[in-house]
């Protein structure tokens, strides 16, 4: 499993129901993206950032993802640049489903 960590900084304010509603706005595209375990939205609304998490099957399948493409759109449509990390994830501990998966 590979965990990517995204932070983004938006250039203005931006109310937490509004990036609340552009969330949902994509959460069928998640649903459907192959290979991807979990996503978190999360935001920071009194610095205006964004950061999201995503749960891999694969190093290669979150490179693949997160392409030229990716960046390009990701700035058009917040202005902003994402910060992109990327780490080996050994470990998920999961209280809700009673489980733990190790890779």
């Amino acid at each position: 499993m590979h965990t990517v960590l995204v932070k983004y900084v938006l250039p203005g304010p931006v109310p937490r129901e509004k990036m609340m509603e552009g969330f949902k706005q994509v959460e069928g595209r998640f649903r459907a993206t192959p290979r991807l375990i979990r996503k978190y939205f999360s935001y920071d609304e009194g610095e205006h950032t964004g950061h999201s998490v995503y749960l891999w099957e694969s190093e290669a399948d979150a490179r693949a993802f997160f392409n030229d493409e990716f960046v390009t759109g990701f700035k058009a449509k917040f202005g902003a640049v994402p910060e992109l990390f990327y780490v080996d994830t050994l470990m998920v501990i999961d209280n809700e489903a009673e489980k733990t998966t190790t890779s």
